[in-house]
């Protein structure tokens, strides 16, 4: 029976997938028939192609990018009208356009009036190798619907934060794609309702996020927070050497009309040896979804977007790693392969409710238990369907699955393993 479950969601994961890709590449192949092409070809010169490319950016359509470009330590490109913005490969596909430096290479700033009036632009940005961008060189705040696609980002330079973070000074931010409005709102931060909209692909990037600094840097590699209503395909990055969250997924929300979900798929994630134990100790870490800033959202179905977190390979490195963190009820943690190399690391970690967790794939050795299941601030941490997960090749001096204390009417079904259930009514069926 489990296993004709098993082969029935791998069908509806694949139909789901086919139809979304085959929606973006009409949509594509319609917006880029109807656009003018512009080329421009680097110099190589900080005093010429940052302004090269934002007047063909200005002017919006398909703008083609060749050669190395130069953008200095601080230049960027301010995007607001759709716009397809395409490096050169060379004929493996690897991007062979490059920009040097730079600060918000790219940047979709919020718009004059808010709530916005119109709908952001529709952005693609592909095929191009951004080293040396000072904290991060994708930074879209204001979008109906972006692409970000088969990019290299190496050489970031983690750039001071002014101000304390939870408390803690001398803290620096380095980050390879964000999108959402979070970085726009230094003064005063809070979601903006339908400023970042519609459908967001991020997918096939190579991102190495290798920093000097890595106790006292907060890393994102793809980072999605303060959105609305989107629907979002995370899928086949490559992301090594992040010191925090190679990807993050917070605080995204439902639209209006209940609209919006969020794919991780097929992503391979190598997490740096160290990290920064801000906001909390367990890092450096894998996969983070759900909610932190406005946690009872998560809680609330008119607000809480889908997660699906499917088909990922994670490497934990740091000490205390986390592979896949769950911080919203209903997400759907399938098929992921977690290998732990920190003493003290959690493979999978869950503290929200009406999960499934199935055929998940936990390696390594650790004093922690491969899948760990505690009520945290309000999530409560119960009714998880807990299916067929793996932990043969899981060694710990713990339990390899544990029910914290107040997590109650779990589901766990699987084979025989040592489990430590300190909650109540957690239903365990244990086969050999």
């Amino acid at each position: 029976m489990i296993k004709r479950m098993r082969e029935m969601k791998s069908v509806i994961f694949c139909l789901v997938s086919i139809f979304i890709i085959a929606g973006w590449l009409l949509g594509f192949v319609v917006q880029i028939g109807a656009q003018p092409q512009k080329t421009i070809t680097g110099q190589n010169n900080p005093a010429v192609d940052p302004q090269a490319v934002q007047a063909a950016v200005s002017e919006g359509g398909t703008i083609v990018l060749k050669g190395t470009l130069n953008f200095g330590d601080k230049g960027m490109v301010n995007i607001t009208k759709d716009v397809n913005i395409m490096g050169e490969t060379d004929d493996k596909g690897v991007p062979i356009t490059k920009i040097k430096g730079g600060f918000w290479t790219f940047h979709s700033p919020l718009p004059s009036q808010l709530p916005p009036e119109v709908p952001g632009p529709k952005i693609t940005i592909q095929n191009i190798h951004f080293d040396g961008a000072l904290w991060c060189p994708i930074q879209l705040a204001y979008s109906s619907g972006a692409t970000i696609a088969n990019n290299k980002v190496t050489n970031l330079r983690p750039i001071p934060i002014p101000v304390p973070v939870f408390g803690k000074t001398g803290v620096f931010a380095q980050q390879a794609i964000v999108c959402g409005t979070l970085n726009e709102q230094p003064k005063e931060p809070k979601y903006l309702p339908g400023v970042f909209t519609g459908q967001l692909i991020i997918t096939d990037n190579e991102i190495d996020m290798y920093n000097e600094n890595p106790v006292n840097t907060l890393a994102q590699g793809v980072l999605v927070i303060w959105t609305t209503g989107i629907n979002a395909q995370i899928q086949r990055n490559t992301i090594v050497n992040c010191s925090r969250n190679s990807i993050e997924m917070l605080d995204n929300y439902l639209g209006q009309d209940g609209s919006g979900m969020i794919m991780i798929k097929d992503n391979r994630i190598v997490t740096a040896t160290e990290g920064t134990p801000i906001p909390t100790p367990q890092t450096p870490n894998g996969i983070i979804v759900g909610w932190f800033m406005d946690m009872p959202s998560g809680l609330n179905p008119q607000r809480n977007i889908k997660h699906v977190v499917v088909n990922n390979a994670i490497r934990t490195r740091g000490k205390t790693s986390g592979g896949i963190a769950t911080l919203t009820d209903g997400v759907v943690v399938v098929n992921n392969t977690i290998v732990s190399d920190g003493e003290d690391s959690i493979p999978l970690f869950i503290t929200s409710s009406d999960g499934y967790l199935a055929y998940n794939k936990m390696e390594g050795m650790s004093s922690k238990p491969g899948v760990f299941v505690t009520p945290w601030k309000p999530f409560k941490g119960s009714k998880n369907f807990i299916i067929d997960n793996d932990l043969k090749q899981f060694k710990t001096s713990a339990a390899e699955v544990i029910f914290d204390k107040d997590s109650c009417n779990n589901l766990f079904v699987g084979p025989t393993c040592k489990i430590g259930d300190f909650g109540s009514n957690n239903f365990i069926q244990m086969s050999k």
